[in-house]
């Protein structure tokens, strides 16, 4: 599979399997995250809802809960709106929810599955992974910031711990925010951005549930060492400094930060070096504060 294939504009996919939902009946949050690919972009659902470009012919009011009840709608009227949409569409409601429910919930939808197909890219990406040293002489950290669909993406050069170089570029956002597909979001918007040394990604490595976090995924598609360092757990297991996965060790917590080897670079290199680099400067906080003073400085310029 060619990584073109899922370069994907999922809100557009998106909008089209919610136009699938016939007049007269309705789907789930969860029906259409399964139609996605995977039940877990249920909150992505309804995040691409909020953000209708097209209320109406995208009938973004046939979306209701999995028990029935009417659930959000952004619209002024809000609840009232969908209410009257639905029930214009012959739909009996009572109590804010729908009356016969299962006769007319919509599952049918025709979808190739992108969430499942990224998974099976993932699969034969994977058999890439290096977790093997290379040499290496700067240091790059990337952060991206986000306002509605827009990213505004800063890459900072380090040398001996000190900034030497820093970059802004402005990019449209395709994918929104879903748990563990964080790099069809963020890692395609950075894809084109290679290091000429180690990339330093706010996010994991190999500390994910399938072993490609965002600066896996990177650093196999760039063939560059990478180095995760995130500033939450999201999985695995902390024992003193090590974080593990069952018996293995997928990373560490150094000071306040967690760190995984991304690719090109080992668990114990990881760790000497995740030490070494906290010990000086916190490397995503230069490109954090300036991919965020980017992104404010740019809507100072649109506002009124």
């Amino acid at each position: 599979m060619d990584i073109s294939e899922i370069k994907i504009d999922l809100y557009s996919y998106f909008y089209e399997l919610v136009k699938q939902i016939p007049q007269g009946m309705v789907s789930t949050y969860g029906d259409l995250a399964t139609a996605l690919g995977d039940i877990i972009a249920s909150r992505a659902v309804g995040e691409m809802l909020s953000k209708n470009p097209n209320p109406i012919i995208i009938p973004c009011h046939r979306v209701v809960k999995s028990d029935g009840t009417i659930g959000g709608f952004t619209h002024p009227n809000g609840i009232r709106k969908k209410i009257e949409l639905l029930e214009s569409e012959g739909i009996k409601i009572e109590n804010n929810k729908i009356i016969g429910f299962d006769k007319i919930r919509f599952r049918e939808f025709k979808t190739n599955y992108p969430l499942k197909k990224i998974r099976e890219f993932e699969n034969e990406l994977i058999k890439k992974l290096e977790l093997k040293d290379v040499d290496f002489d700067y240091i790059y950290s990337y952060d991206v910031s986000y306002n509605d669909r827009n990213a505004y993406i800063a890459i900072v050069k380090f040398k001996n711990y000190k900034i030497e170089d820093y970059k802004l570029i402005k990019k449209i956002v395709n994918f929104p925010y879903i748990p563990t597909y964080l790099s069809y979001r963020e890692g395609i918007l950075l894809l084109d951005h290679l290091p000429e040394g180690l990339g330093i990604l706010d996010g994991n490595g190999i500390l994910h549930p399938r072993r490609i976090g965002l600066a896996s995924f990177l650093g196999i598609l760039w063939d560059k060492p990478t180095l995760g360092i995130a500033k939450s757990l999201l999985f695995g297991k902390l024992i003193d400094e090590m974080i593990y996965d069952q018996k293995e060790i997928i990373g560490f917590k150094i000071k306040n930060r967690y760190v995984s080897p991304g690719n090109h670079i080992s668990l114990e290199r990881a760790y000497k070096i995740g030490k070494e680099i906290l010990n000086h400067i916190d490397p995503i906080r230069p490109a954090h504060n300036l991919s965020k003073k980017f992104m404010e400085s740019e809507l100072l310029q649109q506002s009124p």
